[in-house]
């Protein structure tokens, strides 16, 4: 299906038009096609598969969508110039049930409920097939990711200002999630959706000897809702939540409860990651995956003082957590947290190490909230040394084009 240059019209549900610049949605009755052309295979998953495309059917779109920045960012392909580019998603799972089973998806359901964010990626479209029983998303599309991002380095740090620049867009799209009672969930680099936009001339937000740091600029949106969840949902999460390297402790130790803040932690987790350009606790069972966690932030079973900040040395002290252990038929070995002020390079700012360490706090009521984390001294610090060019994408696609 998603081969390279292949074409694909598509007879879907439901019919989709605008109105005074307002999605109709058709019924499970209504039936509309679409038409696109695979450029590129962009991944295969768990979920699904994802195809950058060339998008044929205009009249689906919202009015006023601006092209991606991967068709006008410095350095964007020419042959990708009179193009529409989309992502799409095509899910594994089928359903026979038809659309009213498809707007029961929580995916869907989120992207319809959440308002249009800069650091969200946005849905243009849906649709079920006719045939197939299938469900496309028709999706924002970006170069790359997070992941793709830290490979592609090669051992070479980011400069400090394009690590403060990614870490604010970050939070920010989190924190709209948040606002508006969602939480991610499977938050983890490779959903992490990266573009870059030319060079810029980043000024030192640490002592480094010079006088400017030369990097990309990147934007950056949180994608993936696959796993993402109302906070008051009544549903019993599944035991699967993100992948291992980036959980937070309560759902490593199967804890009944948990919310927005174990987010938190996956984001300090990515944070880590980042700076270090390798995972910081990549468990190779789940078992192991508690062993690197405490052989960093130490164990939760004892209170180590407190640092230069006056923050907890480590991860900080976890009754809970304790009593999940023993529930759980085990204990915590008894392992003296690292600093994490010697953890990191001394390029890092001490702010950003101290934001970290307040995000990867075991207990979860302790963590820093997306919106305690905008407001933290490292932002202040930061953001002010380097005025980033504006990261939106003004220029709307043209009118309708025949397919």
């Amino acid at each position: 299906m998603f081969s390279i240059g292949s074409e694909h019209r598509i007879q879907g549900i439901p019919a989709v038009s605008y109105s005074n610049g307002h999605r109709v949605i058709g019924n499970s009755q209504s039936r509309l096609y679409r038409s696109f052309a695979i450029l590129k295979v962009l991944g295969t998953g768990h979920h699904g598969r994802v195809a950058l495309c060339d998008w044929k059917s205009p009249e689906t779109l919202p009015p006023n969508t601006t092209l991606p920045v991967m068709q006008t960012g410095k350095g964007a392909r020419r042959e990708w110039a009179s193009k529409r580019l989309v992502a799409v998603k095509q899910l594994r799972r089928v359903f026979p049930g038809g659309w009213d089973e498809c707007q029961l998806l929580r995916e869907l359901q989120i992207h319809h409920e959440m308002p249009v964010h800069p650091n969200i990626i946005s849905l243009y479209d849906f649709f079920l097939s006719t045939d197939t029983k299938t469900l496309y998303l028709v999706l924002e599309p970006m170069e790359g990711n997070l992941q793709h991002l830290i490979k592609a380095r090669k051992g070479r740090p980011l400069a400090g200002g394009l690590v403060a620049s990614i870490f604010f867009q970050m939070v920010s799209g989190i924190g709209h999630m948040h606002s508006l009672n969602y939480f991610h969930r499977d938050l983890m680099p490779e959903n992490i959706l990266v573009s870059t936009t030319g060079l810029f001339s980043y000024r030192p937000v640490a002592a480094s000897g010079r006088e400017t740091e030369v990097d990309i600029v990147a934007i950056v949106k949180i994608g993936d809702f696959g796993l993402s969840r109302a906070v008051d949902s009544r549903q019993v999460y599944t035991e699967y939540v993100g992948v291992r390297w980036y959980r937070a402790p309560e759902v490593l130790l199967m804890g009944a409860d948990y919310s927005t803040s174990l987010d938190m932690w996956s984001l300090g987790v990515i944070m880590a990651e980042l700076l270090l350009l390798k995972p910081m606790f990549p468990g190779m069972s789940q078992l192991d995956q508690i062993d690197k966690v405490i052989s960093v932030l130490g164990d939760p079973t004892t209170d180590y003082g407190r640092d230069s900040f006056g923050d907890p040395i480590g991860g900080g002290p976890w009754p809970d957590g304790v009593e999940l252990c023993r529930l759980r038929g085990f204990s915590f070995p008894q392992v003296r947290p690292k600093d994490l002020h010697t953890y990191f390079s001394r390029r890092v700012p001490p702010t950003l190490i101290q934001c970290i360490g307040q995000l990867l706090r075991y207990d979860a009521e302790e963590r820093l909230t997306a919106l305690e984390c905008l407001e933290h001294s490292y932002f202040r610090q930061t953001l002010p040394l380097n005025d980033i060019p504006d990261l939106s994408a003004p220029h709307l696609f043209s009118g309708p084009r025949s397919a």
